[in-house]
């Protein structure tokens, strides 16, 4: 039986960035619920740290029974002459993980986030106190993303790790590939809690977050970066021309969208999302890459239709009943697609509608609870 785990993981909400790591958040407040402890080890990066002092405070909840922010000295991905700043910065990242893992109770299981971070954190801490170590893949890419040496590391300590919960079968093949066995891996895609993202009135919505109630409202959710694509949405938008389109972009990064046409951009505390996405007509999302996008869940269980990239992730995602599929690099098709639904309000109901249905089958069980099964029949067998 597991009583305690030990996440490990590259970030988690705190009050100037309260999105990042709510993903796992998630999981330690369901394993939490399921009288699980843990602790949580989120080693902080010093330069996002100076970045967020600007950012105004925001108020998070922990969930986990102890926290540990070691902080560690990151850097660009580049190299200067034949040095990595990458490595470099990875070592870092690790020391300052291991440094945490000491001042937390020794758990049953070591959980890290993501393979070359938390995950290799966590297979280095199980080694250490001779416990298991599961390492959850959340990727938008695995294989494809690494260089030489990360690939060499990869396929040094998958083969060390006992088990992955993996968000797509495209990670399952790639983890395959890198040395995991089969039988160690659950195929466990995110899901949202449909308590708390559910369809609410749309202009009770806007009226509690300042919103224009008459304006065709698009909301994006990710980082603002070239791959999440806040900037292909902004250009669709202002494409549409006179009519009355407006967006709402929550997250941070460089790619800042900016304009007449943007009512809100910035970093927005989970519990306050589902009132955003509910305040939208539509979410757009023309990412480039994804594992199992969470941004799309939410906005599906709050019926809202959804214009995302027609590509194998997110196919896996949104059937055509319940938005557009388009090409994420041709804001025309973009600015089309929206449109199309601006225009068909019988059309936005309709697939609305088919969003909820099928957010209430694929929601059933929380990703956390059945994580937490697979775990407790694993460590019954003894992995």
């Amino acid at each position: 039986m597991i009583e305690r785990i030990c996440v490990i993981a590259s970030s988690y909400p705190q009050a100037r960035s309260p999105e990042r790591g709510a993903f796992i958040q998630k999981l330690v407040s369901e394993w939490g619920d399921n009288n699980v402890k843990v602790d949580v080890v989120a080693p902080k990066s010093i330069p996002n740290t100076i970045r967020c002092i600007v950012k105004r405070k925001h108020e998070v909840q922990c969930f986990a029974d102890q926290i540990e922010r070691p902080y560690y000295m990151s850097f660009p991905e580049r190299k200067i002459g034949q040095i990595s700043l990458k490595r470099i910065a990875r070592k870092n990242y690790l020391k300052a993980a291991q440094k945490g893992v000491n001042k937390v109770s020794i758990p049953d299981l070591y959980y890290g986030k993501f393979l070359l971070r938390g995950g290799y954190a966590a297979m280095l801490a199980a080694q250490k106190f001779n416990k298991p170590v599961i390492v959850d893949l959340g990727e938008s890419k695995l294989i494809e993303r690494f260089n030489e040496e990360e690939l060499e590391i990869a396929k040094k300590i998958v083969p060390k790790i006992d088990g992955f919960a993996c968000v797509s079968q495209r990670l399952i093949n790639e983890i395959i590939e890198l040395g995991a066995k089969p039988e160690n891996i659950l195929y466990a895609p995110n899901t949202v809690d449909t308590e708390v993202f559910y369809p609410m009135d749309r202009y009770k919505c806007r009226e509690k977050l300042g919103l224009p109630k008459n304006d065709f409202i698009v909301s994006f959710i990710g980082h603002f970066i070239y791959r999440k694509g806040p900037l292909r949405v902004l250009e669709a938008i202002n494409m549409i021309g006179d009519l009355p389109v407006k967006g709402i972009f929550m997250g941070e990064g460089n790619q800042t969208p900016k304009g007449d046409n943007v009512l809100h951009v910035g970093s927005v505390p989970n519990k306050e999302l589902p009132f955003w996405l509910n305040a939208s007509d539509v979410f757009v999302l023309p990412t480039l890459a994804e594992g199992y996008c969470n941004a799309i869940n939410e906005a599906m269980a709050c019926g809202v239709p959804i214009i995302s990239s027609d590509i194998e992730d997110v196919r896996h995602q949104v059937t055509d009943d319940m938005g557009i599929l388009v090409n994420p690099h041709n804001t025309i098709e973009l600015a089309q697609a929206i449109t199309n639904l601006l225009g068909n309000k019988v059309k936005l109901e309709e697939v609305g509608q088919e969003c909820v249905k099928v957010a209430k089958i694929r929601f059933e069980k929380s990703r956390g609870v059945r994580i937490l099964e697979w775990l407790w029949k694993k460590t019954t067998n003894k992995i």
